[in-house]
């Protein structure tokens, strides 16, 4: 979510996770049909609006990176069976095909995508149904009344697994209480689905959630009390070990590394906690943020290394975090003393090289921010700026994008990997060639206004670029509670790029 974004929707629903990841220059654009095995074990369960993955590839790449577009479906979250189907398939569509023998491979899936999961089974079937008929509140309007709703019944649907937190950790924050008492869930559901698509598959895995951290416990009554009961023969239940929720980014790798740790957890390399918070995160749902000072903020942001390339995580609101406008880093500058101001310059410092900004943005992507900017615009201050801005190093940014309507709050934008120094076709997110005074664009915003040549992979939208008052028209139909027949008519699809190291490089 932009730093505009965040000021719209002060008064909104939001769950956010970032992730950034950088690297090296790519070539040769590559586009392909969807494969034939793909569509015959999952069309069923892809979106109206669905795209093959399009990227670059490069002889000498040493790390395949793919930015995961999902289109969420309220159909994905029935059962633990439904949604590691679906995350299965977007694995075996957007990335089996595209793999290139002894080449690691990472896949970033987009921010918040555990967040749907609160709604898993039969404790979140009023809410499932609630998703199919939102209250019509179109975001930009009105407060999101559906999504308050929501959170007020699933709190409900956890009052056993609430009282019994309450009792054990308590007081916690009722703002928070159904994310603590949703830890079984959550394992289940999100930590073991992606665990098990990195060791299943041989891959890099980075998703994010909203959760509390846990164990694993075998006592009968603490499985009755905190289990999900609508599982068969429960023998075992995953328990939170604090009532600290934390905007977590994960990273999951293709072997297991820590044999008595629990489900979900065995081939967990990194987990990143979010700092700075949005207003939204902090005051309307209490999440706590990761550490801003001292060690434990440089070992939270310093990240993590694979095949060669230091991934720093920066979730959303982190990603824009820099502490200064574009290219005027003051003298004297601390890049490490506070990262709630200076996040970005502080990974840089620490050597990151990739920044993983997984992203799930409320509101709508044709349309302007709480500053009257435009969105896209608006956007260009994060990955674009962590490879373009010559005070800082980051060699690669990956940027995948959550689309689709959860009540009523829209999610959308383009999904993107860019790449310090690349000159290819120089390309742009729609709205977003030239300044546009008249519709309230800041001369400030200059350096963001234009087609760059920096993107390996952009995803379309899904129309084509035009002016601006069609974009918000087309932005508009998709948008909860509009009652077009485009309503909720995201477009699935996914990005990817060859990341390479060059010879001797060090930081």
């Amino acid at each position: 979510m932009s730093r505009s974004a965040s000021e719209a929707w002060g008064v909104r629903l939001r769950l956010t996770c970032a992730l950034a990841v950088g690297g090296g220059l790519l070539t040769t654009l590559v586009t392909g049909p969807p494969p034939a095995r793909a569509a015959t074990g999952c069309s069923a369960s892809r979106p109206a609006r669905y795209a093959p993955a399009t990227g670059t590839t490069s002889r000498h790449g040493d790390l395949r990176v793919f930015g995961i577009q999902y289109d969420q479906q309220v159909r994905n979250v029935v059962s633990y069976a439904s949604f590691r189907r679906a995350m299965t398939c977007l694995v075996e569509e957007f990335v089996l095909p595209h793999e290139r023998p002894g080449e690691p491979t990472l896949v970033v899936f987009n921010e918040d995508i555990g967040l749907m999961t609160l709604a898993t089974g039969a404790r979140g079937a009023i809410v499932r149904s609630q998703a199919a008929s939102s209250l019509r509140a179109p975001a930009g309007d009105r407060e999101p009344l559906s999504a308050a709703a929501a959170l007020g019944e699933l709190n409900a649907a956890y009052a056993p697994q609430v009282a019994a937190y309450q009792a054990m950790f308590g007081p916690i924050d009722p703002r928070k209480q159904v994310f603590v008492a949703a830890t079984d869930t959550f394992i289940r559901a999100f930590n073991i689905t992606f665990s098990r698509l990195a060791t299943r598959f041989g891959i890099y895995v980075v998703a994010c959630n909203n959760e509390a951290r846990y164990r694993e416990t075998h006592d009968p009554l603490l499985v009755r009390a905190f289990g999900d009961p609508a599982v068969p023969d429960l023998k075992s239940a995953y328990v939170a070990t604090s009532a600290k929720v934390y905007n977590t980014a994960f990273l999951w790798g293709p072997h297991d590394v820590r044999p008595r740790a629990p489900d979900g957890a065995r081939n967990l390399l990194f987990r990143n906690t979010k700092v700075p918070l949005t207003s939204i995160e902090s005051t309307l749902l209490d999440l706590d943020p990761g550490p801003s000072t001292g060690a434990a903020a440089r070992r939270n942001a310093a990240g993590y290394v694979v095949a060669g390339h230091r991934l720093g995580f920066a979730t959303s609101l982190p990603a824009f975090t820099f502490g200064y406008r574009f290219g005027r880093r003051p003298s004297h500058f601390h890049p490490c003393r506070d990262l709630a101001v200076t996040y970005m310059a502080c990974m840089d410092r620490l050597g990151v090289d990739t920044v993983i900004q997984a992203e799930a943005n409320p509101g709508r992507w044709a349309g302007n921010g709480g500053a009257n900017d435009w969105q896209p615009l608006d956007w260009m201050g994060s990955a674009w700026r962590a490879v373009a801005d010559p005070s800082v190093h980051f060699r690669y940014a990956v940027n995948p994008m959550m689309v689709g309507n959860l009540l009523d709050l829209d999610f959308d934008g383009q999904s993107a990997i860019l790449a310090r120094g690349h000159q290819g076709r120089p390309r742009s997110y729609i709205g977003n060639t030239s300044l546009d005074g008249s519709d309230g664009d800041p001369r400030s915003a200059a350096v963001f206004a234009g087609r760059k040549p920096q993107f390996l992979a952009l995803a379309p939208w899904v129309r084509p670029d035009g002016s601006r008052a069609a974009l918000r028209a087309e932005g508009a139909k998709l948008a909860a509670g509009s009652g077009s027949p485009e309503e909720n008519d995201y477009l699935e699809t996914a990005v990817y790029a060859d990341l390479t190291t060059p010879k001797g490089h060090s930081r």
